[in-house]
C-alpha cells in the first residue's frame, strides 16, 4: 500500500521546462557559448547548470554561477506573473491528500522562487515537506529523498518517486523507491523508458492507477 509520494517540481508540477531551456540558451548566448538542445536538457535536467552546459563547452565554476544566477532570476520573474500548474496538478493532489497519503517535493529550484509558486497556488495546503536547492545534494543523489521518507515515517517501499526526467528516476532508484516518469517535461518518452521506471504516465491524473 502507497503511503508516501514524493514529486520533482519543474515538468511535474508547473509547467515550466520550456521557459528553464529558453532562459538557459538566452545566458549562454549573452557570453557567446554554445547554445543547448532540448534533447540534452530532456537528458540531464535536474542536474547542476555546470554539468548541463559542460556537456558543450568547458565553463569555470564562477560563469556556471553568474548563468545560474541569470536563470534563476529570469525564473523568479517567470513564477511571479506567467507560471501555472500543470493539468490534473491540483486536482490529483486533492484526490491524494484525501486518501491520507503523505507528500512531499523535491526540487533543485531555489527556495525563494519556489516559495513564490507555492504561495501563489497554495500548495503548502498539499505537500508536508518540501526540500530545494539549498537543502540537499543534488540528484541523483538521494539525500534529499531519503530526508522526506524518514520525515514520512514510512518504509520505501511505500513510497513512490514521481518525475519528468530520467534524472529523477536515477534519484529515485538510488533511494531504492518505486519510481513513475510522467510525460509533461520535455523529456522524450525513449529517454524515460532507458532510465527504467517503475511506470511511465501522460500526466499527473493517472498516477491514482497505483495508489488505488
Amino acid at each position: 500500500m502507497i503511503k508516501g509520494i514524493v514529486f520533482d517540481f519543474d515538468g511535474t508540477i508547473v509547467d515550466s521546462m520550456q521557459m528553464v531551456f529558453n532562459a538557459l540558451n538566452d545566458a549562454l548566448k549573452k557570453r557567446s557559448l554554445p547554445s543547448i538542445e532540448i534533447e540534452l536538457l530532456g537528458r540531464m535536467a535536474g542536474l547542476p547548470i555546470i554539468d548541463i552546459i559542460n556537456a558543450k563547452a568547458h565553463i569555470s565554476e564562477s560563469t556556471a554561477k553568474e548563468i545560474e544566477k541569470d536563470v534563476f532570476e529570469e525564473y523568479t520573474s517567470f513564477c511571479r506573473t506567467r507560471c501555472q500548474l500543470l493539468p490534473h496538478v491540483e486536482s490529483t493532489l486533492k484526490i491524494l491528500k484525501s486518501k491520507q497519503i503523505k507528500l512531499g517535493l523535491l526540487t533543485t529550484t531555489p527556495n525563494k522562487p519556489l516559495q513564490t509558486i507555492v504561495k501563489k497556488f497554495s500548495l503548502e495546503d498539499y505537500f508536508d515537506i518540501m526540500i530545494a536547492k539549498e537543502d540537499a545534494k543534488n540528484k541523483p543523489n538521494p539525500e534529499g529523498l531519503e530526508k522526506i521518507i524518514n520525515k514520512f515515517g514510512i518504509e520505501k517501499y511505500e513510497c513512490l518517486y514521481v518525475g519528468d526526467s530520467p534524472i529523477d528516476i536515477l534519484t529515485g532508484k538510488a533511494s531504492g523507491i518505486k519510481t513513475i516518469a510522467v510525460t509533461t517535461g520535455i523529456a522524450t518518452i525513449e529517454q524515460l523508458k532507458e532510465a527504467k521506471p517503475d511506470g511511465i504516465i501522460p500526466n499527473l491524473q493517472k498516477l491514482l492507477v497505483f495508489v488505488d
